[in-house]
Formats: structure tokens, sequence, C-alpha cells
């Protein structure tokens, strides 16, 4: 009876995990509905049959969480009166990751549920797409009902931002499916047409960031093509120099495209970053190593700028400086660089497969929404930051050697 239960368990969360999935565009409140239910059921599994094997296999990367969430512990003694809104940052919106993470590796642990989660991105990616061709043609979206307000398209999502940021992520993922040899042409075909129909409705959203974030997926998807060719000690150096090279070069490249209405010839959208990336850098100089206090950026804006309101940084790790310090950020990007490092390693000794295009695929797709973060607010949307989890979280259950 016992062991029925616990199966049940397992399989409930594994649906309720592509529900989550499927409904992160869609949704906010299913969102937090589904991922409510999931992580209770998962404990109700975990009290019922304990198993730590997934986190003991990965504990260099739960003790780099466990770091950075010491630093982040320690930015609240700069948060002054602000403390419940640093503890709420600290226990709900980056406590619930590393839970996510854990239930992911736990529940997936082998390729065919990956692979349908992938199935299930893509699905959903494809409503997404169709949403926004009725925003763009009949001036409203069917999943979420919005207009199409001033001409930009937005698809379910609050803005065009968002949007490019979920696109970023899920495009490499459709080229993956696209990229394998499948013994029917037309299913080929229809991934290829699926992959074509997102990066026009990305291009379309006339986001750079989410550009910058795209071209780098590609360069991931480019030399992931090509690791077998090369020699791996080329690879590590030949990797990371395309990146300082050509990440810095496309990023300029884009911001001499005026896609937003200017103002005495200077471009709105980047004269309001450049402030808020202003108001952060005073707020590091003031709080350098342990930050403002967390989750205060916003309440802390005003002080360092002559606005009325209160802004993102729209720089998801300047805003991590700035919130909990230059440890905190250290810790953060030393974590990010670990899964990195894992998957290289995992694609350079893996053969060429549907595994070896779906990890290439979430890898570039990952690494997209990162580079993208450095020009939005992603790790602060709800529905952006449960993409984060759940495209790490399957990332690293993909390279584990028990799933590969």
């Amino acid at each position: 009876m016992k062991s029925k239960l616990i199966k049940y368990l397992d399989l409930a969360v594994v649906y309720l995990v592509y529900g989550l999935i499927f409904y992160i565009p869609i949704s906010i409140s299913l969102v937090s509905i589904l991922s409510v239910i999931a992580v209770a059921l998962f404990f109700i599994k975990q009290a019922l049959a304990p198993d730590l094997s997934r986190i003991r296999s990965n504990k260099t990367l739960f003790l780099l969480f466990l770091v950075f969430f010491i630093f982040m512990a320690l930015s609240l003694f700069n948060s002054g009166p602000l403390i419940g809104i640093s503890l709420k940052a600290l226990f709900i919106k980056w406590g619930r990751f590393p839970l996510m993470l854990w239930m992911v590796l736990d529940t997936f642990r082998d390729s065919k549920r990956i692979i349908r989660a992938a199935y299930v991105f893509l699905f959903g990616s494809v409503l997404v797409g169709f949403s926004i061709f009725s925003q763009k043609f009949f001036g409203l979206e069917f999943l979420r009902h919005r207009s199409l307000d001033g001409g930009v398209i937005t698809g379910p999502f609050g803005n065009q931002n968002d949007l490019a940021s979920y696109l970023t992520c899920v495009i490499p993922i459709a080229l993956s499916f696209s990229l394998w040899k499948w013994k029917r042409v037309s299913v080929k075909t229809g991934f290829l047409l699926i992959f074509a129909m997102l990066m026009i409705f990305s291009l379309l959203t006339l986001c750079r960031g989410g550009w910058v974030g795209l071209a780098a997926g590609f360069i991931f998807v480019i030399f992931a093509l090509n690791s077998h060719r090369i020699r791996e000690k080329t690879f590590w150096v030949l990797f990371p120099l395309s990146y300082v090279l050509c990440v810095p070069l496309i990023t300029f490249l884009l911001s001499l495209f005026k896609t937003r209405p200017a103002i005495n010839g200077v471009d709105v959208s980047i004269a309001v970053r450049f402030d808020n990336y202003h108001a952060a850098w005073r707020m590091i100089k003031d709080h350098p190593f342990f930050g403002i206090g967390l989750g205060t950026f916003m309440q802390h804006f005003g002080q360092y700028t002559n606005s009325q309101g209160a802004s993102y940084a729209h720089n998801c790790f300047l805003q991590i400086w700035a919130e909990s310090g230059l440890l905190s950020l250290l810790s953060f990007l030393l974590l990010v660089g670990y899964v990195f490092y894992g998957s290289l390693r995992s694609l350079l000794r893996m053969p060429v497969s549907l595994d070896f295009f779906l990890l290439t695929g979430f890898n570039a797709g990952l690494l997209g929404f990162l580079v993208a973060s450095l020009f939005d607010t992603q790790f602060y949307s709800f529905q952006l930051s449960f993409l984060l989890y759940f495209v790490l979280g399957l990332t690293v259950a993909y390279r584990q050697k028990g799933t590969l």
C-alpha cells in the first residue's frame, strides 16, 4: 500500500510540473497554485520514503546554493526597517529556488520524462505563438485577452520584454528538436516551422536584450554541434573567447537600432535603463559587499535618483549586487558557471543523439535567458523565475550519469 501511494505521489508531482511548465506563460495564479501543490506532495513523498540521493549526487551545486543564501542573509543586517521585505524575498522569492531544483532533480530521473517536459515546453510555446499571431493581426490575443497596445506585441505576457525572454529560452529547445534526424520528414518539417514561427515573433518583439540572449544561445548551439570535431582543450579556449568577442559586439550593433520612440534623438528606453544602472551603482558604492538589503531596491530607488517612482535595475545581476552585495553576486555566478561547466563536460563526451540535441537546447535556452537578464528583470518576474527554475533543473537532471 505504501509503495503504491509513493508511486502515485511521484506521478502526481510529474504531471503537476508538466502543468506548471505549460501554464508559465498563461496564468500566474495557476502557476502559484500548482507549485504549492507540487511541493507539498513532493514533501509528503519524501516523508514516506526519504531519499536524499539527488542532493548527495549534486552536493557541490547545493553547497553553492547554501553559500549564496548565507551571503543574501547577511545583507539583511543592512535592511533596517525594511527587514520584513528582505525576509519575504529571502524565504519566498529566492527560497523556493532550491526547493524547486530538488523536486525537479528527484522527479525527473530518466530521459523519457525530461523529453516529455521538452514537448510540454514546445506545445506551450506554440500556443503562445498562435496568441501572438491573433494579437498582431486581429488586435487581441486569445490566452489572456491582451490587446495590441500601441502596435507592440506582448502575447499573454504583461510586456514585450517578458515575451522576448520567454521566446529566447524556448526557441533553442524548438531548434534542438528540429536538428534531430527524425525518420519522418513531416515531423522534422513541423519542428522547423515551429522554430521559424517563434523566431519571427521574437524579432517582432523589438526587444534588443532578447535578441542578444538569442544570439548567445545560438553561439552555444554552434559550438556544441561542433564539439566532437574540436579537440577538448581547444574547445575550452574557443568557447569562452567567442562570448568575450561576439556578445559585446552584438550588443553594440543592436544598440544602434532605434526600436522605441526617440526624444531629442535619444532612445527613451536606453536613457531610462542608464538612469537605473547609475542608481544601482550608487547603491553598490555605498554598500559594496553586503548590499542595501535583499529585496529593497525599489524602496531605495528614489533616494538615488531624481525619479519620484520606483523601478528595478533592469539588470538582474546588477540588482543582486546592489541588494545583497558582491559576495552574493559572485556565489550566484559561480553556481551558474558550475552548471554550465558540468553540462559542457557531458556534451563533449556524449554521442550525437536526441539526448545530445535536447541537452544542447536546454543549455542554450538557459544561457540565452541569463544573457537577456543583463538587460531586464527576468529574475524578479513571477512567471519567468519559474521558467529559470525548471530549465536549470532539467538541464542538471539531464546531465546526471544515471540519465544519460
